[in-house]
């Protein structure tokens, strides 16, 4: 493109030398032809650079974009699992347990005004002083654990048994995870709920 654009501008030249003092009609027509053409070369090298660059946008858009889908890490995809009467109680209650149990360590090494923990008769009661009560409890009919939060209110965790995990049906998240997250800001130092199994 660009040798055709010079040879192009150089015969326009020298045409227009020997037009220069020349009345030639002739002589002034292949001049305004000459001129059309540059312009031509000139307007076709502008948009085929403005299609290469359009193209080039085009495939670096799903690129990046692929790039970021590739490399975020997927969520866990959990299953509500049919448990037996027997096997329900085995794995709630040994949740419980670790729970309560975690949860009168944290009493026990840490002073927190108004702290106290409960359990009985599959209820946790979880006080937090002026952040609030958390109170887990068995629901045998449903095969479930119930939360009541005072940040992100109730909520109802179905059990997985290959991943060993409570979670909440509708959007995945783990009892576990919410317990954390929640109780680690309500207390201000982290917190690592044995919700699902020993760590």
């Amino acid at each position: 493109m660009a040798s055709t654009l010079t040879r192009t501008y150089l015969a326009r030249t020298q045409l227009a030398r020997r037009c220069l003092n020349s009345s030639n009609v002739n002589c002034i027509r292949q001049l305004s032809r000459t001129r059309a053409a540059v312009t031509n070369i000139v307007l076709r090298a502008v948009s085929e650079n403005n299609n290469a660059l359009h193209s080039t946008r085009r495939l670096s858009g799903p690129q990046q974009q692929s790039s970021r889908f590739f490399s975020s890490k997927p969520e866990p995809q959990y299953t509500i699992s049919d448990l037996s009467d027997d096997d329900y109680h085995t794995v709630s209650d040994a949740a419980m347990d670790r729970m309560v149990e975690y949860f009168e360590d944290i009493g026990d090494e840490h002073e927190i005004s108004g702290y106290d923990v409960e359990y009985q008769s599959g209820v946790m009661t979880l006080k937090l002083g002026d952040k609030g009560t958390y109170v887990v409890n068995k629901q045998p009919p449903n095969k479930q654990l119930w939360l009541s939060s005072p940040t992100s209110g109730p909520k109802r965790y179905d059990y997985d048994q290959e991943h060993e995990t409570w979670f909440y049906n509708r959007d995945h998240h783990s009892l576990k995870y919410l317990l954390d997250t929640e109780i680690t800001k309500a207390l201000g130092f982290d917190i690592n709920v044995p919700v699902d199994k020993d760590l």
